[in-house]
């Protein structure tokens, strides 16, 4: 199931300058490192929202819509 939502985007704010980061779940499921565009830094995002809940808030906004 992990794999179908790879493709989620999820936004989170640089935890050194506060930039907007866009990130894919996938690079937050394979903790990949990625390069803020506001300052350059190198950061890990991590998540710790099992990947269950992630299916019940898109299930909640598919009813929604």
């Amino acid at each position: 199931m992990a794999n179908e939502l790879d493709d989620i985007r999820a936004q989170t704010n640089c935890p050194v300058c506060g930039f907007a980061l866009n990130l894919t779940y996938r690079t937050l499921r394979l903790r990949r490192t990625v390069e803020c565009q506001g300052c350059g830094e190198t950061i890990r995002p991590i998540d710790e929202t099992p990947i269950g809940k992630v299916q019940a808030l898109i299930d909640e906004v598919n009813k929604a819509a």
